[in-house]
Parts: C-alpha cells; structure tokens; sequence
C-alpha cells in the first residue's frame, strides 16, 4: 500500500491518545483519514490531535465503558464530518493475578472495557455507518493462546476475537467488514513499566519469538491500515490478523 491515499475516510479510535491508538492515528491521517481520538486522558487525545494538526483530526475525552460520551463524540464527529466510516475498539485494560486471586469484580472491570465496550461501541458506529465501511477490533497473541496469571486479559481477548467473527456474519449484509488484530508483545511504554515490575522478561520474549524481537506500534498500526483498507482488504472479514514476529506460529521450547 503507498504511503498516502486519497481516500476522505473518516476514523473513530478509541483509546487514540497514546500507543497503538496514536500511532494509528497518525499513520491514517498521513493517508488521508480524518481521525477522531477517544481516551480516557483526554489531554493526551487533545495533544495527538493537535500534533496531527489542521481539520484531520479531533480529541475526545471520555470512558469507554460510559456509552453515554462515545455518543456524544459520534454525534459530534457527525457533525462535523458528516459521518463515521471506520471504527478501530483499540481500548484495553488488564489485570494479573492468579485465578483464586481474582475476585467477581475484578473480573468485570476487565470484561467491561476489554469486550463489553466494544460490543456498545460497535452497535452505536454501525447504525451510523454506511456500506463500504470497517471495524478493527484489537485483540492480542493472548487472545489465542494462554498464559498463567493473565485469566482475564486472555479471556476477554479471546471473546473480542469471537466477537469479531459475529460482527462479520451479521453486518456483511450491511456491506461492514469487521476483523480483529492480534498484536504480539510490542515495546512500548506500558510494556517497560511491567517488564520493570517483573512481569516478563523481555530476553525471554526475544528468544522465544522467531524474529528475535518485540514488535512496534507502528508496525501494529500497519496491520490495522490494511485491516481498514477499502482497497487492499475489500474481501477480508472475519479475519484475526496476527501481527507478532511468527510467535503462535513457533511451538517448540
């Protein structure tokens, strides 16, 4: 795909003020995209927008969970645009502990922005959206696969995936594809801070992963591009996207 498309799309991000939701956002919005951005930091929305610049994009402060302010910054993406194509449910949330740690409500509050979130989000952009339109539902490698401690980040992860294939087959009669991407471990900062509380290793991530290397926000930001491509992937829906150095692929120890 080249770098810049004309393509006058409209994109809302949530969780687009930081990480992969910014580095989305930017890449876009330099292929033509107008992009609004939906964080719970409302000045880190504010700030990306800005360094975006001109009418190609807009920060909206708000929770996901709270569908009340995901509306209102779709009527107002509407307004000013006249409308929503793509929807990107980039918003994640998470907590480790071992299963007999982990209470009901610690549970939910993963739950509740991990899948139930994106399941409001995604009705509420499709009665807007029209055919032709795209949703990416960002999902991760431990949405496939399993990992101790990790009980409520692999569930809800692995939902959104099912999700999305539910997504696919209901609204491809309204000509809205829906995929997912996976993401491996990628180096960012939420990364450094768990792997600096011991969380992982990150030599062991490397060895593990066939490529020899975590992934980056920009190349999660790749896959998504494509994901939402009217040209590129016209025929894709359904689909989970792994982006992650081959490490689902590799299965010896």
């Amino acid at each position: 795909m080249p770098d810049k498309e004309d393509v006058s799309r409209r994109a809302f991000i949530t969780g687009g003020g930081a990480g992969i939701g910014a580095a989305t956002a930017r890449l876009l919005a330099a292929r033509g995209w107008r992009v609004a951005l939906f964080d719970r930091d409302g000045a880190a929305a504010t700030r990306t927008a800005a360094e975006i610049g001109g009418d190609k994009a807009r920060g909206y402060a708000g929770d996901v969970t709270d569908i009340r302010t995901v509306e209102a910054a779709l009527a107002d993406m509407a307004g000013a645009w006249g409308g929503i194509d793509d929807l990107v449910n980039n918003a994640g949330t998470w907590d480790h502990a071992p299963l007999l740690e982990l209470s009901k409500d610690r549970w939910q509050k993963v739950m509740d922005v991990n899948l139930f979130a994106p399941i409001e989000i995604s009705n509420a952009a499709v009665r807007r959206m029209r055919p032709g339109s795209a949703i990416v539902n960002v999902s991760s490698v431990l949405g496939q696969v399993s990992a101790p401690t990790r009980g409520p980040y692999c569930v809800s992860k692995s939902a959104l995936i099912s999700l999305t294939k539910m997504q696919a087959i209901e609204w491809a009669e309204r000509g809205i594809r829906v995929n997912a991407i996976a993401p491996g471990y990628i180096m960012n900062e939420p990364t450094r801070v768990l792997a600096a509380a011991g969380s992982f290793d990150p030599s062991a991530i490397n060895k593990r992963t066939p490529m020899g290397r975590m992934g980056s926000e920009e190349e999660a930001a790749q896959g998504i591009a494509y994901l939402l491509s009217p040209e590129a992937a016209s025929y894709v829906t359904g689909h989970t996207l792994e982006v992650n150095g081959g490490w689902t692929a590799y299965g010896y120890l």
